[in-house]
């Protein structure tokens, strides 16, 4: 379950990203891939799991407004969940409800100060909003919990990049590359931040 956040999360940023950079399908299905692979559970046994179930795909599917009604549910049966937090404020940024999102995304840090998934998201949220440096910061944190997942440096390299930052962006996707040495999608980026430093 905690593994469809992170793809939704991943797929918010991707939309981000291809706002902003040409992004190939097969990178997207990646990188949503790797996502979904490098987290655990951590759904509470006490989580109607058939209603989880229904809220997830519902998220998955875009309906925002309808799986966040349902997380809202969970939330108040397990207000302890950090996990059910962290899906509610992915549902929030879905529908843009940054203020939401950042109340959801505090509770669940507040519940679990060291998850560096819910971090990622934040970063995302702020990202979203135009707050690179912010971003960066959440980035940041999330990578000092967990520097074993590449996507989060290119995260941290895209907000770097979008700050005008390009030698800090270079070294994300060096790190990125690092971890991930045959990515074409992390190589580009990397000429992209060259580029602008030539």
């Amino acid at each position: 379950m905690f593994e469809l956040v992170i793809f939704i999360a991943t797929l918010a940023l991707l939309i981000i990203i291809l706002r902003k950079l040409p992004l190939e399908k097969d990178v997207v299905e990646k990188i949503a891939t790797e996502a979904r692979k490098s987290e655990s559970d951590n759904d509470s046994s006490a989580v109607d799991e058939n209603l989880l179930t229904k809220a997830d795909k519902l998220a998955q599917a875009g309906e925002y407004n309808k799986a966040e009604k349902i997380y809202l549910k969970l939330v108040s049966d397990d207000p302890q969940n950090a996990a059910l937090y962290n899906k509610l404020a992915l549902s929030y940024l879905g529908n843009e409800e940054f203020k939401d999102a950042a109340k959801a995304l505090d509770q669940a840090l507040t519940l679990e100060p060291d998850n560096d998934a819910f971090y990622n998201n934040l970063g995302l949220l702020l990202y979203r909003q135009a707050k690179y440096d912010e971003a960066i910061d959440s980035y940041e944190k999330s990578i000092e919990i967990n520097n074993k997942v590449a996507s989060r440096f290119m995260n941290l390299g895209l907000a770097y990049f979008m700050s005008k930052k390009y030698r800090k962006a270079a070294e994300a996707y060096e790190k990125a590359l690092i971890l991930e040495p045959n990515n074409e999608e992390y190589k580009r980026l990397l000429k992209d931040a060259e580029d602008k430093l030539s």
